[in-house]
């Protein structure tokens, strides 16, 4: 069975990114399409660090941009810096409108904490390390009360349509345990992705299970142009415990006084860089995973706080740790790194377009150019903040085209019937996870890539009948270790042994299509040449 729901803007995820922009495009028609119960499918609610903002006596914007650039590796772009630099206080002084209730003293002063790479005490909170997960309920109160908005949710995705380049609409299905699949037509002019990261495809991260690339695997098919996708950032502090997702525990513990160390106590960190534990997150991580692969154990330390500071302080980690029955006070906590953040993602300008006229795209989905080739803690939070309001006030300052339904024929573009076996999917999947840790993880070399390369194409014809989510999977696994592949150097979050120092030839960043990576495995020259 099929309907058609129209609609002025579709936005296409319950994240911070997804609602802000929602929120932001009032008094258009929004219809806001949600996987799972509103908030619940998302990074943002986990999120535990807060949002970067230079409002502090001693801080600006200016000393905010200077630690984006020089944490970016030399890959972001500069004017985007500004701009999320620059707009960050208004961002604030928004949420706060909005009902948002930051962490302050009892002067009503913000309580700001300082996070790897960051110059200053900058990072505001909610409720200690449980910021996205206020923040999202703030956001969700607020949008159930707009009567512009239509909340579609237990909603899936499958593909954008276009025509000519221009977004047309989407084909949807509405899920669950009870439901055969029931498409769903949705017709509009502007469709805004806010689908979240990949971290997913990865064995360890602390992303949910349902954040694997699929609004950048829908945009690819679509022809839109990507950027950065080698660039994934590796968390250094996840709990080691065996668990899926994985914990994280936050930067913000090592900014006030935990320390990483090994088995024996050393500090590690003291030699490696000259900010110890907050080197920024691609040094710290790297040094995590090479002492692990030397068979050393990695932990860190939070034996300094009493349990009453750390319930107060960090409520999340706190809960955390007395789930898996663990004496902070007296024992070390084992850690590891975890896959957390995407730079890269579908390309967009200032104002969050994509290279498809009406596909817009803001949060970890998108390459704003912001964090170039290693995220600075808690700017994503504020990127996504940023780009949400500006998107919504392009398409508000736009005159929307209406797109006849006589000119479309959606049953066209239904998908392909796909597996029925979710078990035989979740082998794959789980295959597919461990080939993308081993191989094109923290550390990564051409051998590994090649591997990766043949071992993708392996679980693609093993599998035949794929599953959507196994699809998308395997396309941004490829986009993946493609980028990462072309990527002849080591800069930021991406790390090549074999070539281990940056070079200038590549201070840029690599834009692709789907076409152009096709066309490289079409030649499989990684099958000829690898031993």
């Amino acid at each position: 069975m099929e309907s058609l729901h129209t609609t002025d803007v579709i936005v296409i995820g319950s994240g911070i990114s997804g609602l802000m922009t929602a929120i932001s495009l009032y008094p258009r028609k929004v219809t806001l399409i949600s996987k799972k119960k509103l908030g619940e499918a998302s990074s943002s609610a986990w999120a535990q660090g807060g949002i970067a903002a230079a409002i502090g006596n001693d801080d600006s914007p200016k000393i905010h941009f200077e630690d984006t650039i020089k944490a970016s590796s030399g890959l972001s772009d500069e004017k985007i810096v500004k701009i999320i630099t620059d707009e960050a206080a208004s961002i604030i002084k928004f949420l706060e409108e909005k009902g948002v209730d930051f962490d302050k003293d009892h002067l009503k002063n913000f309580l700001m904490s300082q996070e790897a790479a960051h110059t200053r005490r900058r990072v505001l909170k909610v409720n200690g390390d449980s910021s996205g997960k206020e923040i999202i309920k703030t956001l969700i109160n607020n949008i159930q009360k707009l009567e512009n908005i239509t909340i579609l949710e237990d909603v899936t995705i499958d593909e954008i349509i276009t025509e000519n380049n221009n977004v047309i609409g989407l084909i949807g299905r509405h899920i669950g345990k009870n439901i055969v699949d029931n498409f769903t037509f949705f017709k509009a002019p502007n469709v805004v992705l806010a689908t979240g990261g990949l971290g997913s495809i990865y064995e360890h991260t602390t992303n949910p299970r349902d954040i694997y690339g699929e609004g950048i695997a829908m945009a690819a098919r679509a022809g839109a142009i990507l950027s950065d996708m080698e660039f994934v950032q590796f968390h250094p502090t996840g709990m080691d415990i065996g668990l899926d997702p994985t914990p994280l525990l936050t930067e913000a513990l090592r900014g006030d006084g935990a320390k990483l160390v090994d088995e024996n106590d050393n500090q590690f960190m003291k030699l490696v860089h000259p900010s110890g534990d907050l080197a920024p997150r691609d040094i710290v991580a790297r040094e995590l995973q090479k002492l692990k692969d030397l068979g050393h154990s990695t932990f860190l330390d939070c034996r300094k706080f009493s349990e009453k500071q750390l319930q107060t302080l960090f409520p999340s980690a706190y809960n955390f740790l007395k789930k898996a029955n663990i004496d902070f006070t007296k024992e070390k906590i084992p850690v590891t790194p975890v896959a957390h953040y995407h730079m890269g993602g579908v390309l967009v300008d200032e104002n969050g377009k994509s290279s498809i006229n009406g596909l817009w795209a803001c949060g970890e989905v998108s390459s704003t150019g912001a964090h170039g080739a290693n995220r600075l803690a808690s700017n994503s939070l504020l990127e996504a903040f940023v780009f949400g309001k500006r998107i919504a006030n392009s398409i508000n300052s736009q005159v929307l085209n209406n797109i006849k339904d006589e000119n479309i024929n959606f049953k066209k573009y239904l998908p392909k019937e796909r597996t029925s076996s979710r078990i035989r999917a979740k082998k794959y999947i789980w295959q597919l996870r461990n080939i993308m840790s081993d191989l094109v993880g923290v550390y990564r070399n051409e051998q590994k890539l090649k591997k990766a390369f043949i071992e993708i194409d392996r679980i693609e014809r093993e599998a035949k009948d794929l599953s959507a989510k196994l699809k998308d999977m395997i396309l941004v696994s490829r986009l993946i270790t493609y980028s990462a592949y072309l990527r002849k150097e080591s800069r930021g979050a991406h790390f090549r042994s074999d070539y281990p120092k940056s070079d200038n030839k590549f201070l840029f960043r690599k834009k692709i299509t789907i076409i152009e990576m096709q066309d490289f495995l079409n030649k499989r020259e990684y099958i000829e040449k690898v031993a």
